[in-house]
């Protein structure tokens, strides 16, 4: 469960991460694979399918995608057509958003931005 967020920094399961983070559906927390992003689009701004392939790892129901405290991460349009030939249900939103999100949720992934 998330405990505290604020810019730069959030607290899950009492640990603090101010890194961008995946949490999965059993709590397993995995920095995130900004290079997987970079590689192509030259930002890690933009979160690609291969992102996706890590948060689909435990089967969630339901993958939460943090934007960030001003909304700056967003998914690529093929990061959502991959989502939608899973047939996996997401929610884009910015990070306090999803963390409420995540910790109202049953079988959900996240992706955190802790940043812009």
């Amino acid at each position: 469960m998330f405990e505290q967020a604020e810019f730069g920094k959030v607290v899950f399961n009492r640990k603090m991460y101010t890194h961008d983070i995946y949490v999965h559906p059993s709590g397993r927390v995995e920095p995130r694979r900004k290079e997987l992003s970079k590689l192509v689009h030259h930002t890690s701004h933009k979160v690609v399918a291969a992102e996706i392939e890590y948060l689909l790892q435990e089967d969630p129901d339901l993958i939460i995608i943090g934007t960030g405290y001003n909304g700056a991460l967003h998914l690529t349009a093929q990061a959502r057509d991959y989502l939608k030939d899973k047939g996996v249900l997401y929610h884009e939103c910015t990070t306090p958003k999803a963390i409420q999100e995540y910790n109202s949720c049953c079988n959900c992934a996240i992706l955190v931005h802790v940043t812009c």
